[in-house]
């Protein structure tokens, strides 16, 4: 009974996923025109988790995971867009953490019950720095 119980926890663990930890992100959106002309319009912001849509020029607080961010804006049949790139420093030890080694670092991390306790106790710093967004609507 208790090498039951001990598999039946064994399949609960390894099975769990959890969400990773939103931070808020202030993004000052300006929208101009080709004449650098203040234009209102329609903007979307979007990343890996969320998307709200608001109106611009406006400063908002978008809460995101540590992704990369997406704006989209549309004022009548002009539009524009551009990307924000996370920070992410992955290659920081491009040499250390390459080939198989990587693979079977982010193996046992994904798979075994005690690398995914050792996710979920992991405390990474994201932070994401403040925007100042202006699109040139053509």
């Amino acid at each position: 009974m208790k090498i039951l119980i001990l598999i039946f926890a064994f399949c609960l663990t390894s099975c769990a996923s959890m969400q990773a930890a939103k931070v808020p992100v202030k993004i000052e959106l300006n929208t101009v025109n080709l004449d650098n002309q203040r234009v209102d319009a329609v903007c979307t912001v979007f990343s890996s988790s969320d998307k709200i849509e608001t109106l611009a020029p406006k400063t908002i607080t978008f809460m995101t995971e540590c992704s990369s961010i997406n704006v989209l804006c549309r004022a009548g049949a002009t539009e524009g867009q551009y990307g924000i790139i996370s920070d992410d420093d992955e290659t920081e030890n491009f040499l250390i953490n390459s080939g198989l080694g990587y693979l079977f670092d982010r193996a046992v991390d994904s798979i075994t019950p005690m690398g995914q306790f050792l996710n979920l106790i992991d405390n990474e710093n994201c932070e994401m720095k403040d925007q100042k967004i202006t699109i040139v609507l053509e």
